[in-house]
């Protein structure tokens, strides 16, 4: 048996200390088919010269679960652990879907790298969702090592309940060791002086893979009632249906951490960017191929350490200028382009750029106008370093904002129904929302103070709440007839000289008549309102 280990962990740079394990070669394994790289290399060729989204990683359907395979082990402190093992001898990285996945309180499934010294964090109770499914980062080896510790009680609920059914072993991007996922050397990283005015959004955008095998980019987008719900706005030719959308795993803050000089081979080579920021699974909102779009609405929220961002976008007819695309090229880290131009054209936005460009992998990469909203996502193009074509951006924002739920934006985007033109970026990590007050009922919704003047209300102030009821509406006072605050002998007189008649101010109960009955409740009124 091996000693105890000290392995680090994916997701922070701390060591954990870890239960003596199996030998690896010992831990049962299910090995999956080679990579053929010549064929599958012309098929992405092709992929490429039509259109279709980039393509990383070989999928292999399966039926695995505790209960068929692997090992199961007796702990301390009456503790099970089951291990497991997956392998492609010529990959280069893997991933695992999990088409059932529900997780009992005492659980935790860690999935490691054959030398135990990478780690993704531990997946637990909290990763149940209402979709069943749980798909993971990857793995950056040929060969993934699956966890589960539980209480001996839960061991039979686990293995009824955890079922392994895709491994995808991977053949390209996500740093490679051929380097196959690095992007052209004219793109510029986002920590170049030209990203300086973009970290409102910059943060917002972020590199997905889909079905453990395809790969898009996206990015988080805001709605009206700036309350943070996780809208992902992606391409609808990336592939997120109502069937797909569980799978998809989003990487935050993938980056290089300093800016490479454009056109340099450092560039051009592989980044530093980490992986360790994600979050899996999504329900479908909304898409349409007309523009292009999905939007999905992701199954947790990000952390808030992570200081991810929500776009703001725009429904204009004009990008009003020089703007910016914000995208992962080849899987690579997220980069920022300048246009040279943006005009409509149909459904689309036809940009050139001026600086940087975009490569497969940037599909459903937000546009975003000299305003800093989001007016489209990518769509297709043959622009690349090296070249000067131009890309297509379908512009879902103003065109398919209107219509039925399931193929339009704006009963996803703007929850309070205040149809504005556009809306800023949201970065909760630099203002504070505060109480709106919309109307004179005393409706009131947490925004952010421009939203909130834009939509017609009234702003109280960063860090007041509706809990604390600004917004309710003044008291009535039916019984004041004359309207000075207080209930007293000149109301009396008012009333008197509009007995029996019908007269709505002095018609303290309302019945159609000034009588006695009211006479009555305005003595019973009696003093201030």
């Amino acid at each position: 048996m091996f000693s105890a280990l000290v392995i680090s962990t994916c997701c922070t740079a701390a060591t954990i200390s870890t239960q003596e394990r199996l030998p690896i070669e010992v831990i049962p394994v299910k090995v999956v088919n080679s990579i053929d790289y010549g064929t599958i290399f012309s098929q992405d060729e092709y992929r490429e010269k039509v259109g279709l989204p980039l393509l990383f990683a070989q999928p292999n359907v399966t039926s695995i679960t505790p209960a068929t395979h692997g090992i199961w082990e007796r702990l301390p402190d009456d503790k099970m652990r089951w291990t497991y093992r997956v392998y492609c001898d010529n990959a280069q990285s893997m991933n695992l879907g999990f088409g059932r996945y529900n997780m009992p309180q005492s659980g935790s499934m860690i999935i490691l790298n054959e030398t135990f010294d990478f780690q993704i964090r531990p997946f637990t109770s909290e990763d149940n969702k209402d979709h069943g499914e749980l798909w993971t980062p990857i793995v950056p080896s040929n060969q993934a090592v699956i966890e589960i510790i539980v209480d001996r009680r839960e061991k039979r609920f686990v293995s009824q309940n955890i079922e392994l059914t895709s491994i995808n072993a991977g053949y390209r991007g996500f740093k490679s060791g051929e380097g196959r996922g690095a992007s052209g050397a004219c793109n510029i990283d986002v920590l170049c002086s030209t990203g300086d005015n973009w970290w409102n959004e910059i943060p917002s955008v972020g590199v997905y893979t889909l079905n453990g095998f395809a790969t898009c980019s996206g990015a988080m987008i805001n709605n009206t009632a700036e309350d943070q719900t996780p809208y992902f706005l992606t391409a609808n030719h990336c592939g997120v249906t109502s069937s797909s959308d569980a799978t998809i795993v989003v990487y935050w803050n993938y980056q290089n951490s300093y800016c490479r000089t454009p056109g340099s081979g450092d560039s051009g080579g592989n980044g530093n960017g980490s992986f360790s920021q994600f979050t899996s699974g999504s329900t479908m909102r909304a898409t349409r191929s007309y523009t292009d779009f999905t939007l999905t609405e992701l199954s947790s929220d990000p952390s808030p350490g992570w200081g991810v961002t929500w776009s703001g976008w725009s429904r204009s007819s004009s990008t009003g200028g020089v703007g910016a695309g914000i995208h992962h090229p080849s899987t690579a880290e997220k980069r920022i382009s300048i246009p040279d131009y943006s005009s409509s054209s149909g459904e689309y936005w036809n940009v050139n750029w001026s600086q940087g460009t975009t490569e497969p992998g940037s599909s459903g990469s937000p546009l975003y106008d000299s305003s800093h909203r989001i007016v489209g996502q990518l769509c297709c193009g043959s622009a690349a370093c090296g070249n000067d074509s131009n890309d297509y951006y379908g512009r879902s924002i103003g065109l398919s904002w209107s219509g039925s739920s399931s193929s339009s934006l704006s009963a996803w985007l703007d929850p309070l129904g205040t149809n504005p033109t556009g809306i800023d970026s949201l970065n909760p990590g630099i203002a504070q929302t505060g109480a709106c007050c919309v109307g004179s009922s005393g409706s009131c919704i947490n925004i952010y103070e421009s939203n909130c003047i834009a939509g017609g209300g009234t702003f109280l102030g960063e860090g007041t709440s509706c809990d604390d009821g600004g917004c309710e509406p003044d008291p009535t006072c039916d019984s004041d007839i004359n309207g000075d605050g207080i209930t007293d002998v000149s109301d009396i007189l008012a009333l008197v000289g509009a007995w029996g008649s019908s007269d709505a101010d002095a018609d303290v109960n309302g019945d159609g008549v000034v009588g006695v009955a009211d006479l009555l409740m305005l003595i019973d009124a009696w003093g201030p309102c």
